[in-house]
């Protein structure tokens, strides 16, 4: 049985905003159970804040943006993956500014924060889901899907040789648990393209962004001096996955297949998971003849992508 925890104690993390390129700071609080990841500002007050969930998603363009009537925050999924790996349900986050700190350019510096705070176990249970059978969506020639599995595990493959050799195709697998995200996935930094600068600037993006929060390739090398792994590029792809699946709300039990996927196609599988769940815990059992047509569908949808 997997108990909700929150932080031990406050914590105060600065920086400044990759998109906006301003000053922001976050003060991260222990919270009461049941009460989730909630961010606020530190303007508009908690009772104005929102709750860290896909239905309050409003922008999935190069980054993660929730909000409500009164605040929207931007860039939140380097922290929300953080969370998810360190098993922290509650929490309330109170930011100054309307994106959070890109920090390095990964989650390294926000898991360090929460080495030195501790994780305080809570009273109330934290609820799950087991993938029960293949989910997926597609677009073009990028698929996401969850398949059953005991533990929580992810398969990624990105490919931009058409954008840089030097990143090209990449694969990772593991199955993520705290040490494994830690060491293997947390000191993955977010990466762009050279050519693609100013035209992310023309749009109000990556104002913030520099060498020492995102690695840089040209279509023939790294700007950056060096990789912290050499399939580092892929690496930071599952993270902000992770992050992107946290807003689901709870934990999840699958083996989560990406191929060339992204912020929104990442929410897309939330949200069918969720429906799932919800069909589920209504205790309306899906009939044989719509689950061996589903068969049918996923072995065709494996077919169609070589899967």
């Amino acid at each position: 049985m997997l108990l909700q925890s929150t932080v031990a104690s406050e914590i105060r993390v600065e920086g400044i905003g990759l998109h906006s390129g301003l000053p922001v700071s976050v003060t991260i609080q222990p919270a009461p159970e049941n009460t989730g990841i909630l961010f606020s500002s530190s303007l508009s007050g908690l009772e104005r804040g929102v709750r860290a969930h896909y239905t309050n998603l409003q922008k999935t363009q190069n980054a993660i943006t929730i909000g409500n009537e009164s605040f929207n925050i931007q860039t939140i999924e380097h922290f929300m993956s953080a969370f998810y790996a360190f098993g922290i349900s509650n929490a309330v986050l109170v930011v100054h500014g309307s994106e959070m700190p890109i920090l390095d350019g990964s989650s390294k510096q926000i898991i360090e924060a929460l080495q030195r705070v501790g994780i305080r176990t809570q009273g109330a249970i934290q609820e799950s889901f087991r993938i029960p059978y293949p989910i997926w969506v597609e677009e073009n020639s990028s698929y996401l899907i969850a398949l059953p599995a005991d533990d929580f595990r992810i398969t990624y493959t990105i490919d931009f040789t058409s954008k840089s050799s030097a990143v090209g195709t990449q694969t990772a697998h593991y199955v993520l648990d705290r040490d494994t995200f830690t060491e293997s996935i947390a000191p993955a930094r977010t990466f762009g393209f050279y050519e693609e600068i100013e035209s992310l600037k023309s749009n109000n993006l990556a104002r913030g962004g520099s060498l020492d929060n995102a690695l840089v390739f040209t279509k023939d090398e790294l700007v950056n001096e060096s990789l912290r792994f050499d399939n580092e590029c892929v690496r930071h792809k599952m993270l902000d996955l992770i992050g992107d699946l946290a807003l689901i709300g709870y934990r999840l039990s699958g083996h989560v297949v990406a191929h060339k996927a992204g912020h929104a196609m990442d929410l897309a599988l939330a949200r069918k998971i969720d429906t799932v769940k919800k069909r589920k815990q209504r205790g309306s059992a899906i009939p044989r003849k719509i689950l061996k047509r589903r068969e049918m569908e996923f072995e065709k949808f494996k077919e169609r992508v070589n899967f």
